[in-house]
């Protein structure tokens, strides 16, 4: 949690600034207070909605659906709502004066003409990356020179962070992902500045097999960092490009989505911009033809990993789309789904599209098969029983709908409780009683639960102290504590013994304590828990820290 005064501490330098730049842009729309919370919507890439959570004056967390932020990183849109609450909410503090808050477009309005020339040459003389930037935009050097100052920049960043064999550990990975990121976002605009989108489309794609080149430690989600630089080279490219120069960077972007020589990072990254940035039936259909082209590749090589299968998948579908998107006659649509109905994806379309033709039956028959089919795949087998049950008791196939229910819940082990009360609504009874015996009589997860729902409570308590677990005591105690407070004490009693003797920190100690303190509420329960605390100050004399916390809590 961190007070609003100080939200900036929460994003990289560079995060923040382009957070600041949406902003000044005037992305940030909708701004809401609630009254835990500022909602927002900023437009990126696409139209991302963020909230910022508050407890008081306090953020508690922030929220954003980009992919940036999907791995836990605190992303610029969210910087660029902060702002915008920041100009709409100033500082309550009263102030000897009033503080003009300027953007950097209005700041630099203010510097009179004649002192802008001697100030930017200040600044330049004491920045040597900001010299760089302008000599390559506004300098004589020619395009030649601009591309290998660029590679000679790009080359030294990674010098800076890799060891000698090329690998950026877990404490360099995040400054070395910024510095590539940096570096893309200025290339970007200096070649653009030029006029070349078409070369600072390739200098992006180089810079990313640069950095895709290294063995990187990415477990804080710096991948994500630079794939956002990334859509926003392209953005930023397309929207400053013609057709023919577009169609050019579709094709650049396909070779690297077909290609093996490619790294998978700029595979992924060509894909994801192929099918999202190029819209209208020219480029669905090469879209069309990359599919095929990358569907025959995976067939032909003959792979049938789960890498394999899930990209095949994933593209199957995808031509599906583009084949409705470029309106493929039914005929051809149905000859499809077809031939690929013994992949999971499109067998679910099949049942989709038999269900919408009021093919019921034919529905059925695709599920029932997939069972089969995809037996080794516990999941997707739920999925297709679950389907199934639906079907079942909405055509009012009792028989049908309880055996489905029995597979689901005995075979798959799977639904929990909304597919035990579902069965138990289904059965007579006499049935349920069965069922429910024999789903007790197993090592089934939802055992107590069960047991809590049909009202067992003598059982649900034997089961309950022979768990063995504070977690299990505590999630059934306001069940069972009016009912068995005798039993519940000595279930406490005899875990707290248990845990105190493998107990060794000050923590644990301090949970320990507040167990202690908790089985004060039970008859009896002081007297138990004092015997405790003295047995434990006998046992444990030495380990001083629990002395203290027992001295704490009381005892």
């Amino acid at each position: 949690m961190m007070q609003m005064g100080s939200w900036k501490n929460w994003f990289q330098p560079h995060i923040l600034e382009r957070g600041r730049t949406y902003f000044d842009e005037g992305r940030v729309s909708d701004l809401e207070r609630t009254e835990d919370s500022y909602t927002a919507t900023v437009e990126g890439t696409e139209e991302y909605e963020v909230e910022i959570l508050l407890d008081g004056d306090s953020i508690e967390d922030m929220i954003c659906d980009c992919p940036y932020a999907e791995d836990g990183n605190a992303c610029k849109h969210m910087a660029a709502v902060l702002f915008a609450v920041a100009a709409a909410e100033p500082s309550k503090k009263k102030a000897p004066a009033k503080k003009e808050c300027l953007t950097p477009a209005s700041l630099v309005e203010k510097i009179p003409d004649s002192q802008l020339r001697p100030l930017l040459t200040e600044l330049v003389s004491a920045d040597e990356k900001l010299y760089r930037a302008l000599l390559l935009r506004y300098g004589k050097t020619s395009l030649d020179e601009c591309m290998k100052t660029l590679r000679k920049e790009l080359t030294f960043i990674g010098r800076q962070y890799a060891d000698r064999d090329g690998y950026i550990d877990y404490y360099h990975a995040g400054a070395f992902s910024e510095a590539i990121a940096d570096h893309i976002q200025r290339q970007t605009e200096t070649l653009l500045a030029r006029n070349e989108p078409l070369l600072a489309f390739q200098a992006g794609v180089d810079a990313l097999r640069e950095y895709s080149g290294y063995g990187i430690d990415g477990s804080n989600g710096e991948y994500g960092l630079v794939m956002e630089a990334m859509e926003d080279m392209c953005v930023d490219v397309l929207a400053a490009t013609d057709e023919i120069v577009a169609e050019k960077i579709f094709d650049l972007l396909a070779g690297c989505a077909k290609s093996d020589q490619e790294e998978w990072f700029v595979q992924e990254f060509a894909s994801q911009m192929v099918f999202s940035h190029f819209a209208g039936k020219y480029f669905d259909e090469k879209k069309l033809a990359l599919v095929d082209e990358q569907i025959s590749a995976l067939t032909l090589s003959g792979k049938k990993d789960y890498s394999s299968e899930y990209k095949i998948e994933k593209l199957l579908t995808c031509r599906f789309d583009l084949m409705k998107k470029l309106s493929s006659p039914k005929e051809e649509l149905d000859a499809f789904l077809n031939r690929y109905t013994s992949y999971s994806n499109i067998r679910k379309l099949c049942v989709q599209q038999a269900l919408d033709e009021g093919k019921t039956d034919e529905a059925i028959r695709l599920l029932e098969e997939g069972k089969s089919a995809d037996r080794d795949k516990r999941g997707l087998v739920a999925g297709y029983s679950e389907w199934l049950t639906d079907l079942y008791e909405r055509q009012g196939r009792r028989d049908k709908l309880i055996a489905e229910l029995e597979y689901h819940v005995f075979v798959l082990s799977s639904g929990g409780m909304e597919m035990l009360n579902r069965l138990k609504k289904a059965c007579a009874p006499a049935q349920w009683i069965e069922y429910r015996e024999r789903y007790l009589s197993g090592r089934n997860y939802y055992r107590l639960e069960l047991m809590e729902s049909e009202g067992l409570w003598e059982r649900l308590m034997e089961a309950v102290a022979a768990a063995g677990s504070l977690s299990i005591l505590d999630r059934y105690e306001a069940a069972l504590k009016k009912r068995y407070p005798n039993e519940m004490l000595e279930a406490y009693a005899c875990i707290l013994t248990k845990e105190a003797a493998a107990a060794s920190d000050r923590k644990r100690y301090q949970e320990l304590a507040r167990y202690l303190k908790k089985l004060r509420n039970y008859p009896g329960g002081a007297e138990r828990a004092a015997q405790l605390a003295e047995d434990w100050r006998t046992r444990y004399i030495r380990r001083r820290a629990m002395m203290e916390e027992l001295r704490n809590a009381g005892f």
